[in-house]
């Protein structure tokens, strides 16, 4: 059975407005049986997907309480997330996988079937009973409107939940597929004599198939009762005339004749309830006995899960595949352009004196004319190598959690660790940071005849830019709200690269100490020139530049902590609730 007592919750007002605080609910209060089948409706804005996301413990209410088959959600413990199933309005599924794939991805992140003989029959069995078997083969981008709401049942079904709360699953649907979905949730609430399903809707449209219904005004509630009841008591003809007769009284005006009325109308819930309850223990003696909910697998089982699921996606994304080999294979060339004619040896200054004064002269300005080319070009080469690697990984990771974030809500809700999401995030995106570092350093060396230094100091340099900036984005990913904003601020973080790394133009010294230790870049290429300390090509760099150039471990010891930074970022991003 689940209760509200006087559920209220209050917010902070919107800069510029006259009040201080809104309150969003205000004293809900309704009790709702097992086996039943509830109905929240109301006019937009009223705070039924509020409600909804209190019950579901996304927001928490700032007064009363919710209680679970007498347990206090707030004071005692949250819903295990195998008791509890959440069907968002949106999209829940990643479009490149099928119907049957998704399933079984859920099924691995939220049970441990996966490996079992169990596995299969429940598979079907979901499948099945949300009439998606015909659909298994089927992927995600061409199912229509309701077929994606069923996948959405289907889900949460994989933990055979007790609460099952769904957001607007018949909206936007035409009448026979809202129809179809409306009898699909009273088939589940019917399934489990222990079962509750609320569905959020604003559609009055099939209110008979529900067992109640409870009725949002202005964050009030102003009934709850029979569907055949619903018209006496707002005097009117038909269901849909109700909006319109809730405008004609205040929201506090409906709520206190409510609860003159409260007790009567939830008393012939309980009575139907009770028979229904009376008649599905007749059919099974075992009905009622509670079950356990499914264990949550462990970390790494959700880690290899996830991983599977992204490299799927990968492949099958043929657009993604075919930007990043054009990466892989095109910045180095771009690279190389630069230097087809090879880096040539510098010649050392001869130290003899000659007695031809023009031609010492004009051997000493010579040198430093080589000096001053072989300088700029290795400089130039070892900072592009470096802008476009940190350019490849903002790509690779802008995008990485923004673009999933609501189906990663709906994941945590149902168990997924944030610790597993982040670390299958670093294994993906690490394959990328070691391919596209070690390419670019290998070829580049390769075709330049061998840019000074130590190769595998370089390599190592730039495997570390690479995974600093992958690191950072995924950070400004897991901190945004949308793909869009994250791949914008990517874009400037990766263009400011260049200009504020010193190897272009040299900073003023103050504005130079502020900056260098937030860009990756800097620390990338300094360490790489530094690397050429015990060749002839160290002194041409500092010829073409004024910027003081660090040590590779000092470099390196930055990089990492950009990389601590930026993971830091993704899981404080990726754990907070981002719902819509």
């Amino acid at each position: 059975m689940l209760e509200a007592l006087n559920v209220c919750l209050e917010v902070d007002a919107p800069a510029g407005s006259e009040e201080e605080s809104l309150h969003l609910l205000r004293e809900v209060q309704f009790t709702v049986p097992h086996g039943h089948l509830m109905a929240i409706v109301g006019p937009s804005g009223c705070g039924k997907t509020t409600l909804l996301k209190v019950i579901a413990g996304i927001t928490e209410q700032t007064e009363g309480s919710l209680k679970w088959e007498g347990r206090d959600l707030k004071e005692e413990e949250d819903l295990h997330p195998g008791e509890l199933g959440y069907v968002p309005q949106f999209s829940v599924a990643h479009d490149l996988l099928t119907v049957e794939e998704c399933i079984s991805h859920s099924m691995a992140l939220r049970t441990q079937l996966p490996g079992t003989e169990d596995f299969e029959p429940k598979l079907d069995k979901i499948l099945a009973i949300t009439g998606l078997t015909d659909l298994a083969d089927r992927r995600i981008k061409v199912l229509s409107g309701g077929q994606k709401r069923r996948l959405g049942l289907a889900l949460e079904l994989v933990t055979n939940p007790c609460l099952l709360l769904c957001d607007e699953v018949t909206s936007g649907l035409d009448p026979k597929s809202e129809a179809e979905v409306t009898e699909l949730l009273r088939v589940l609430a019917q399934e489990n004599p222990r079962r509750v399903v609320i569905n959020v809707t604003h559609s009055l449209a099939s209110l008979e198939a529900f067992d109640s219904v409870l009725v949002m005004y202005q964050g009030r509630l102003v009934f709850h009762g029979p569907p055949k009841l619903l018209n006496h008591y707002f005097s009117v003809q038909h269901p849909e005339e109700v909006y319109l007769r809730l405008t004609q009284r205040e929201s506090l005006s409906w709520h206190e004749s409510w609860q003159k009325k409260r007790d009567y109308y939830e008393k012939m819930l309980f009575e139907k309830a009770a028979e229904s309850a009376k008649s599905a223990t007749h059919e099974n003696d075992d009905a009622h006995e509670a079950v356990a909910p499914e264990e949550l697998p462990n970390v790494l089982s959700q880690v290899f899960t996830l991983l599977n699921r992204r490299w799927t996606i990968f492949r099958r994304d043929k657009g993604q595949v075919w930007l990043h080999l054009a990466m892989l294979l095109g910045f180095p060339l771009l690279v190389v352009i630069f230097a087809l004619d090879g880096i040539k040896p510098l010649k050392q200054l001869s130290q003899r004196q000659d007695s031809d004064v023009m031609f010492e002269m004009q051997q000493k300005a010579q040198h430093q004319i080589d000096q001053l080319n072989a300088g700029g070009l290795v400089s130039g080469l070892i900072m592009l190598q470096v802008v476009l690697v940190t350019l490849m990984a903002s790509n690779n990771a802008a995008r990485e959690i923004a673009g999933e974030r609501l189906i990663l809500e709906r994941e945590k809700l149902g168990g997924l660790s944030t610790s597993a999401y982040i670390l299958s995030k670093v294994l993906f995106l690490g394959v990328f940071v070691l391919a596209q570092s070690i390419w670019m350093g290998i070829f580049v060396d390769m075709i330049t005849g061998g840019l000074p230094g130590d190769l595998i100091v370089k390599l190592a340099l730039l495997i570390l830019v690479s995974a600093a900036m992958t690191s950072i984005c995924l950070g400004i990913s897991g901190m945004c709200r949308t793909p869009e904003k994250a791949t914008i601020l990517s874009i400037y973080l990766v263009g400011f690269q260049l200009p504020l790394s010193g190897a272009v133009l040299s900073l003023p010294e103050w504005i130079e100490g502020a900056v260098n230790p937030f860009i990756a870049a800097f620390w990338a290429w300094s360490g790489s020139l530094r690397s050429m300390s015990d060749t002839a090509f160290y002194d041409a760099v500092k010829k073409v530049t004024e910027t003081n150039l660090v040590s590779p471990e000092l470099a390196a010891f930055v990089l990492m902590a950009h990389v601590i930074l930026g993971l830091s970022m993704a899981y404080v991003g990726s754990k907070g609730s981002q719902w819509e």
